[in-house]
């Protein structure tokens, strides 16, 4: 349940410098550094025609310091003790999630019971991205199944990975890797909050003021990079049903 990943580091000309295909467990920043390139942001992410390979093509520069690099590791679920004879199969997966403001408030979604260790937990709203599926297509079919939203223009703004080994929501053991695009997105013709995808991961939608948000009230993914995500919000759209 692997799919292929491939890193393309561009620099500001537009030269392709290095391309290599993740690692499963692998931190695409720590890749690249090894490799001689700072990772300065992503710039786009997309599947070929006729592939299962998502390429994620990110802003590279030479020879800057670790403080200034853009590091894409973030802390994973706690570590489960996996059974005697229990041997997790390796996913790799791509996600997208989008970050949507409308005026004070930013679109979140809480996670059902049937995501073990954070259940209850406010996150973006998005998910995997199927086999053979165009990130930003994915996008916007996971924000319409778990917020009944409809988006407008996206942009890519982040790329964060985890790895971690415990079960899924099916009970299956996973030496699981998520690699995660973040899109700042604008929602033009809001609609009523519904979750299409009932029994999913996903129990409710809301909208929760950003301030909840920065000042920690909302326990959501990569609280860390909420000020900067934030700034690329879409910015005011008209009043939102509830």
């Amino acid at each position: 349940m692997t799919r292929p990943i491939r890193i393309e580091g561009e620099t500001v000309a537009g030269e392709i410098v290095t391309a290599f295909v993740l690692t499963h467990g692998g931190d695409p920043s720590t890749e690249l550094a090894e490799r001689g390139w700072s990772l300065i942001g992503p710039v786009a992410a997309f599947t070929p025609a006729d592939s299962d390979e998502v390429i994620i093509r990110v802003r590279v520069a030479a020879d800057l310091g670790a403080g200034e690099r853009h590091t894409t590791w973030t802390a994973g679920h706690a570590p489960e003790a996996v059974p005697a004879g229990v041997v997790p199969i390796q996913v790799q997966r791509v996600a997208a999630y989008a970050v949507v403001v409308r005026d004070a408030d930013v679109l979140l979604t809480q996670l059902s019971h049937r995501v073990r260790g954070v259940p209850g937990r406010w996150t973006l709203p998005g998910g995997g991205v199927e086999p053979g599926e165009d990130p930003g297509t994915g996008l916007r079919r996971e924000v319409w199944e778990e917020t009944g939203q409809h988006l407008g223009s996206v942009q890519l703004i982040d790329l964060l990975t985890a790895h971690w080994v415990g079960q899924g929501p099916d009970g299956v053991w996973e030496d699981y890797q998520v690699v995660r695009l973040v899109y700042a997105a604008s929602v033009p013709e809001p609609e009523p909050l519904v979750v299409h995808d009932v029994g999913g991961t996903t129990a409710q939608a809301a909208w929760v003021p950003a301030q909840d948000v920065l000042a920690g009230r909302a326990s959501t993914l990569a609280w860390h990079r909420w000020p900067g995500w934030l700034s690329h919000g879409s910015g005011r759209t008209k009043p939102t049903p509830r």
